[in-house]
């Protein structure tokens, strides 16, 4: 496989029983397949110094500004978006393979970032709280007048045609 970054050819290594593919004596990349980054995000995961602090290429120089083809399905352009809510590091990912591709450095700063999987959703629900609380408290009010309004046309209902009505067997009633 090339690199997506500065088209080295990628070498294999294997970290903690996972294959992977690293760009070594070029840009100093990694490309995780599809469920392997969550093998060694986290800072408690073991990544080795192999991951870590890959050997760079000195002449080699990546421009960040440029869309990058996947290296496994070379059609397809990865999306860049950021790998948190605290945005200091972005990833590039595959549509297609759902692979990921992370620079030099990226994972070391991916790993600082929180401590576990479960304070990276805290903190996400953090911000979507502070941007969202305020709507989803209105919507979920209107919810509640909305479903006693509905009660209230309900009952008036019941009084009109009460359950214990049997159509045609009564002379009073509704109908």
């Amino acid at each position: 496989m090339k690199c997506p970054a500065c088209s080295h050819t990628l070498s294999h290594i294997v970290v903690n029983e996972v294959e992977l593919d690293i760009c070594k004596g070029g840009c100093g990349g990694i490309w995780f397949d599809n469920f392997e980054f969550k093998k060694f995000d986290e800072p408690h995961e073991y990544a080795g110094d192999e991951l870590l602090n890959v050997e760079r290429g000195t002449s080699i120089s990546v421009d960040h500004s440029t869309k990058r083809h996947c290296p496994k399905c070379s059609s397809i352009t990865m999306m860049r978006h950021f790998f948190s809510i605290k945005k200091q590091v972005e990833i590039d990912e595959c549509a297609g393979c759902a692979g990921i591709w992370l620079d030099t450095g990226e994972l070391s700063e991916i790993r600082s970032l929180f401590d576990s999987e479960e304070a990276r959703h805290q903190a996400a629900e953090k911000v979507f709280s502070d941007l969202f609380g305020p709507q989803l408290e209105a919507l979920a009010k209107e919810r509640e007048a909305n479903a006693e309004r509905a009660k209230r046309i309900a009952n008036m209902f019941k009084f009109l045609c009460p359950s214990y009505y049997l159509p045609g067997k009564q002379k009073w009633g509704a109908f």
